[in-house]
């Protein structure tokens, strides 16, 4: 072979497998650092690193060598026209430079062994209304939503956990693209996350309280926005149904070469199913992903979201079964609304030192600003600053891979709060302020952790977690109806909590696990929950004490066959001082009190199966056994406490069985459509046993289609119907705990679910 000969072949052959390293190259640097796959030991990371650089450097000195030989060809020769001709083609071509590339890993905060966890993908959330979370995260295990005050205001409950409030999620910490979202008092609303800004979602099940601090007593979600190079573009959304239902989103996102950007807004509105329920919200999100060098990366996240919203009163029993459309009638319920503000933003600033070491800081600025007319009119305003600073490293020790993880983090909140006595004039008039409250919350703590990979199939892994709870609060009351001052209730307390986490996994392959974890979550009363009488009213409540859970599971994780997942997880959960939130009838409020001990019990299932290219059937099932092991409840009888035993009691709140089955179809012409089927069992809503929420079938059909098209400026076209309840189903979407101090017929504790109700929206992506 002569040299031009030998110049075509080794140019042919160099650039692809240039361009082949550089796509490896990128594709390893450029992983998600929250990427919940199975993934190779450090160790073997490590290796593929050095591999990777070596045959960098072979390839570049190959290229100069072919320049050096393009350069030769310069000179004057004799050759004939054609091999003349062949040159000058061989000049034109246009010949590449490779710029120094860093090999840098991003394994390094890779998702914990030994957890429980499960993803919502973009497919579950995509091409339909994205009103709320309860479409897609109840296709888990585990897993159920429950109705309370406004549009996306859902509880969500893990393995019975969260779900024993009126308002709110509480007991289950909440993140959004890894930024805490669950202000220091442990409260978290979902009116803040958008469905349709989501590309997947992520749940750890079990109480993770030495990873995700305190409040994590029922593992964590986190939310995960689409990414600019997702959009790629502007994507507009319009959603339209029943009961005046109107949506209308806009998606704006791009990749740049140093800088990921997205920006979503959205409006919704609606006039409710139930009477006094119409809605209307606004959310933003900005995120900012900046590449700064190949080591450090910085994350700018903002968000924001402005809710106005009526809502009706709960009903009793006979209420729900006479008119469950009826907004109440024990008080006023036209004097009930919320006009909530929430404004999210934050940083957070990552440093690869070296191949094996990274240090990130993060900080998050969390305002809440609510209006909030109930049976009292509260105004308030908890301004909420929250610091971390993270190292992870990668080294071996006696050879074995070791990824260790140490953070320091500290939380302030502030909190202002006027109660005013609401005056029922159906117009939600303010008269007196019934109580003043100024406090502060100050969490202070560390996280250790470390996993130590045995061999390539086995892991084992344990963490701490401390944390010191400072929490104060003056709070002046004054007469309900005469406006003057009768007494202060304060409290000045401190919490010291420690949760353990170990675990051993055992990964044979990249699709199966096997694990068994023992874990600790921890909750510390918030300022309602020390201010507030049994009454339901302003008073001192300085007895709780702070909640503790331990938690056992077995699980497995396995592909029975390429096209069949199966996951089984067996927990147990003993509980001590579980805070329980109850609610005085005649919607006078809620307070909470201690629960000695309970335990929790259950096994969670989950299987998905794909007979046929386009076709996925997929279930999920929970059962939950929860039993007051030693409480002794009190309530009032004749306006005096007095205690009863719970012992043996089942734990309102929590559904023993949950069932979730669903089929979706997807052609590649780009219809598709799916049937979903939820069974909800029922359960109690009172400590005594007496009182339960109905069980439930509620089917739901959906039918879509999505094609990439060239109409001008419009590149992507996305349609869908739905019908949610398709037999029209009347139940309960939400059932409260209600304390026994009334009686069962007076115990307002249900919100009426969706009805049946049909949906249907445009999606398109321009340029």
């Amino acid at each position: 072979m002569n040299m031009r000969q030998s110049t075509f072949s080794s140019l042919f052959h160099t650039i692809p497998l240039s361009m082949a390293i550089i796509f490896l190259t990128m594709s390893l640097s450029l992983s998600p650092a929250f990427a919940a796959s199975p993934s190779p030991t450090q160790g073997e990371l490590l290796q593929q690193q050095t591999t990777l650089e070596q045959e960098l450097a072979t390839l570049q000195e190959q290229l100069r060598r072919v320049q050096a030989e393009l350069e030769a060809l310069d000179t004057p020769t004799d050759a004939s026209s054609s091999t003349e001709a062949a040159k000058t083609a061989l000049k034109k071509q246009e010949v590449t430079v490779l710029d120094e590339i860093s090999v840098v890993s991003t394994r390094l905060l890779q998702t914990p062994r030994g957890t429980t966890r499960s993803t919502v993908k973009r497919n579950q959330i995509d091409n339909q209304p994205a009103k709320d979370f309860r479409e897609s995260l109840e296709s888990q295990p585990g897993i159920i939503l429950r109705k309370r005050n406004g549009p996306r205001d859902y509880s969500i409950a893990i393995r019975g956990f969260g779900a024993k409030q009126a308002f709110g999620v509480q007991k289950i910490r909440l993140f959004e693209d890894g930024f805490d979202v669950t202000q220091s008092d442990g409260l978290s609303r979902l009116d803040l996350q958008d469905p349709w800004f989501m590309e997947a979602i992520d749940v750890e099940r079990g109480a993770s309280s030495a990873i995700y601090g305190n409040y994590a007593l029922g593992g964590i979600v986190n939310f995960r926005t689409r990414r600019g190079r997702d959009i790629n573009g502007v994507e507009t959304f319009t959603s339209v149904g029943s009961y005046g239902y109107q949506k209308y989103g806009t998606a704006i996102g791009k990749e740049y070469k140093h800088m990921d950007a997205a920006v979503f807004f959205s409006h919704e509105r609606g006039d409710g199913y139930q009477d006094h329920s119409d809605f209307s919200t606004t959310t933003v999100d900005a995120n900012f992903r900046f590449k700064i060098d190949d080591h450090q990366t910085f994350f700018f996240k903002a968000a924001n979201n402005d809710l106005n919203v009526l809502t009706p009163q709960r009903l009793t029993l006979t209420q729900f079964q006479t008119q469950p459309k009826q907004a109440g009638t024990l008080a006023k319920a036209n004097d009930r609304s919320r006009r909530d503000h929430r404004t999210i933003i934050g940083g957070r600033y990552t440093n690869q030192i070296t191949p094996d070491t990274e240090v990130s800081l993060t900080g998050v600025y969390d305002n809440k600003d609510i209006n909030q007319k109930f049976g009292i009119t509260l105004d308030q305003e908890q301004p909420n600053w929250k610091t971390r600073a993270d190292v992870r490293n990668v080294h071996k020790v006696f050879g074995m891979p070791l990824r260790s993880h140490g953070g320091i983090f500290f939380e302030y909140l502030e909190t202002e709060t006027t109660n005013f006595r609401n005056l029922r004039d159906g117009k939600g008039s303010k008269q007196n302020a019934i109580n003043n409250q100024r406090g502060s919350i100050r969490n202070l703590g560390f996280r250790i952790r470390e996993e130590l990979d045995l061999t390539s199939q086995w892991t084992i892994a344990a963490g701490l977690g401390y944390e010191r709870t400072h929490l104060s609060v003056d709070q002046i009351n004054y007469g309900f109806f005469s406006g003057t001052v009768t007494n202060q209730a304060s409290a000045n307390r401190k919490f010291h909590n420690v949760a353990p986490d170990v675990s051993i996994e055992f990964h044979p392959n990249e699709h199966d696990r096997y694990w068994t974890r023992v874990s600790g979550g921890y909750g510390t009363p918030n300022f309602g929950n020390l201010t507030t009488a049994p009454t339901g009213l302003p008073g001192a409540n300085n007895d709780l004490d702070d909640e503790r859970s331990i938690n056992l599971e077995l699980g497995g994780q396995v592909h029975l066959h390429p096209r069949f997942n199966f996951q089984l997880v067996g927990f147990w959960n003993f509980f001590k001082d579980e805070l329980v939130n109850q609610a005085v009838g005649g919607g006078g409020g809620n307070f909470a009190t201690n629960a000695d001990s309970s335990e929790y019990r259950g096994i969670e299932v989950a299987a998905e199966w794909m007979p046929l290219d386009g076709l996925t059937l997929s279930a999920a099932y929970t059962y939950v056994n929860a039993e007051f092991t030693d409480y002794t409840d009190t309530i009032l009888v004749g306006g005096v406490g007095t205690d009863v035993n719970r012992d043996d009691n089942k734990v309102p709140a929590v559904e023993p069985h949950v069932l979730n089955f669903r089929t979706a179809y997807d052609h590649l012409s780009g219809l598709g459509g799916w049937i979903e089927v939820s069974w909800i069992d029922d359960y109690y809503v009172n400590n005594a046993n007496t009182l339960k929420a109905q069980a439930a079938t509620v089917v739901n059909v959906n039918l879509h289609y999505a094609e990439d098209v060239e109409w001008g400026w419009v590149r992507l076209f996305k349609a869908y119907v739905q019908v949610d309840n398709l037999f029209d189903q009347t139940y309960m979407g939400s059932g409260a705990i209600v304390s026994d101090s009334t009686t069962d017929a007076s115990k307002q504790a249900f919100l009426l679910a969706p009805p049946l109700s049909v949906f249907g929206g445009i999606t398109l992506g321009l340029f």
